[in-house]
């Protein structure tokens, strides 16, 4: 390994999943615990900051186990998300909403519904962890990103010249990589504040695996360069993040008040009828906090987005010198 980072392909994939397979293995068993709020939303972190490498690295790898490791991937977020969604309810959104709205006793009885669901799935993710399918995914993340186990892509009878292998400097790999993200990343949103509510989705996720892709190669970036252009993609995808959560939470909201009379006893039933009309004044107060919260995230997109371009463009710059 040179001071600037690991010499080859297959040294920095090793490197730049570290970390976070490290968050993966700590994480997971926690998910069924006390604390699976905080266990749940870092196991899923960590699920995809592999697979922002696992997509950077794909063109070194055998093209059957990415597509392999992509769809356990897939399937354990699904696993995790339902419980995820109903815990930023419960610790976030619900809270903001009866603070907003203290005279209304619909939010009272949502969050109430929210945790009769979000009970039986510590269950459900427990015989998850404890499966013989995630007892192979997880082999095969170890596997996978060990110093020894990645299995090269075929070569076939030519192979370009130029094409990388897991055997080529880690260094032109990564940086073309890191170039070839942030053109396509800066061309998606020239005018971020006009882009329709799916193409700022996109933005999010396009934003969000640049970022994972970049701490998995900082050690090749300039230190101070990089730290400042991570702190504007922190709240950038902060930003975008909580106007997700504002399209997200009217229509979780929607879905508790639907489901609020499928109790699994008769008076939790008969409740939920009696309070209907409040129940509907409570979602409609989620809509209406939704909708204003939109427009306020909507309207202050620029000044982050420039400013995250801004850093962006110097650590690149700094980069040719």
């Amino acid at each position: 390994m040179s001071p600037r980072g690991p010499d080859s392909v297959r040294a920095g994939l090793v490197a730049a999943a570290a970390r976070p397979l490290a968050q993966f293995a700590a994480n997971l068993p926690r998910t069924v615990g006390d604390r699976a709020y905080d266990a749940i939303h870092d196991t899923r972190v960590a699920l995809r900051r592999l697979g922002a490498l696992l997509r950077a690295f794909a063109p070194v790898l055998s093209p059957r186990t990415v597509a392999g490791i992509k769809r356990e991937i897939r399937w354990l977020r699904r696993q995790l998300g339902p419980a995820r969604d109903l815990d930023v309810f419960l610790h976030e959104t619900g809270p903001a909403l009866s603070a907003l709205f203290r005279a209304e006793p619909g939010l009272a009885i949502m969050l109430d519904v929210a945790r009769r669901r979000r009970a039986p799935l510590g269950a459900t993710l427990a015989k998850t962890i404890a499966s013989r399918r995630c007892a192979r995914f997880q082999a095969a993340l170890q596997k996978l990103f060990g110093p020894d186990g990645a299995p090269p892509r075929p070569s076939g009878r030519r192979r370009a010249a130029g094409v990388p292998t897991l055997d080529s400097p880690f260094s032109p790999f990564a940086y073309a990589e890191l170039r070839r993200r942030y053109k396509k990343l800066r061309k998606s949103a020239n005018r971020v504040e006009k882009l329709r509510e799916d193409e700022l989705h996109r933005l999010r996720i396009r934003l969000r695996n640049f970022r994972y892709v970049c701490d998995g190669f900082r050690m090749l970036l300039p230190e101070h360069r990089y730290a400042a252009l991570r702190s504007a993609m922190t709240k950038m995808q902060d930003h975008m993040g909580a106007l997700n959560d504002a399209v997200n939470a009217p229509h979780l909201a929607a879905e508790l008040v639907a489901k609020a009379g499928r109790g699994h006893d008769r008076a939790g039933r008969d409740r939920a009828g009696r309070d209907r009309a409040a129940l509907a004044r409570a979602a409609g107060a989620a809509a209406g906090w939704g909708a204003a919260r939109r427009q306020v995230m909507r309207s202050t997109l620029d000044e982050p987005w420039r400013r995250m371009v801004k850093r962006a463009d110097r650590m690149f710059a700094a980069l040719k010198k």
